[in-house]
């Protein structure tokens, strides 16, 4: 099978927007540190792409143990970045219960994983997270002003405004698409289902799409607004040790 994923549709894009790339960063260190409270401990990255937000992260002191990255191109990226990458799915990488204190998806990784496989492997992560462990789920919304204009791309061949406006926003009409577009709150009903009870969400990137780049954005909290959203799930910190949720 051709490996579609180029590096070049990441890492040119947050080189040529430096603002947006740290507006995303900001998000994700708040969502794996719960905004500042907690150590990441161990952490397992699924869907890093070529390691540019784990390498940020770790110039912060926030070093990520662990990717897992299925592109056999991004993944050589990764590694040549100095870290330890599993090229695989999510689904088909074991790891010990309780073993993990952090995992994130930082993008659309779970935009390509079908329900029925996404939820076995949210409940695989409540297991493997320690007491107090955090899943942090970051992507745009499907109903967001990025998200909105990314799927009308789809069906417009040819030059267009939409395109035009995606270019100036960071998404590249060249990268490959996500099947799946669901709402925070159908993710949150998958995470319930994986047996989690803590949630928290932020966002950022809330201005008009051709502005998002002309100033690192905030990030607040909630998700209704912003065209990049973090849901995190926490494992409570007394799980139920004899509840089996396969």
């Amino acid at each position: 099978m051709t490996d579609t994923f180029r590096h070049e549709y990441f890492d040119d894009f947050e080189r040529d927007h430096p603002n947006i790339f740290a507006a995303k960063l900001g998000l994700l260190r708040t969502a794996i540190t719960l905004d500042g409270t907690r150590d990441i401990g161990f952490t397992v990255s699924v869907g890093a792409g070529t390691g540019s937000y784990e390498t940020a992260l770790r110039s912060n002191g926030l070093v990520t143990d662990r990717i897992i990255e299925p592109s056999s191109n991004l993944a050589a990226e990764a590694r040549a970045r100095g870290f330890d990458v599993t090229e695989a799915l999510a689904q088909d990488v074991p790891f010990a219960d309780e073993s993990i204190d952090t995992v994130f998806y930082n993008g659309s990784a779970f935009g390509f994983i079908d329900e029925a496989t996404l939820r076995d492997l949210f409940r695989a992560h409540y297991r493997q997270l320690k007491p107090g462990g955090v899943l942090a789920l970051l992507d745009v919304p499907p109903a967001s002003a990025l998200g909105l204009a990314v799927q009308a791309s789809f069906r417009i061949s040819g030059e267009s405004y939409i395109g035009e406006v995606l270019r100036s926003s960071w998404y590249s009409a060249d990268t490959p698409h996500k099947e799946y577009w669901r709402t925070t709150e159908e993710y949150r009903a998958f995470l319930e289902d994986g047996g989690f009870t803590q949630f928290f969400t932020w966002q950022t990137l809330r201005r008009h799409l051709i502005y998002q780049n002309d100033a690192v954005e905030p990030v607040v909290e909630g998700y209704q607004e912003g065209s990049y959203v973090a849901l995190v799930a926490r494992k409570d910190i007394e799980s139920d040790h004899h509840i089996d949720r396969r």
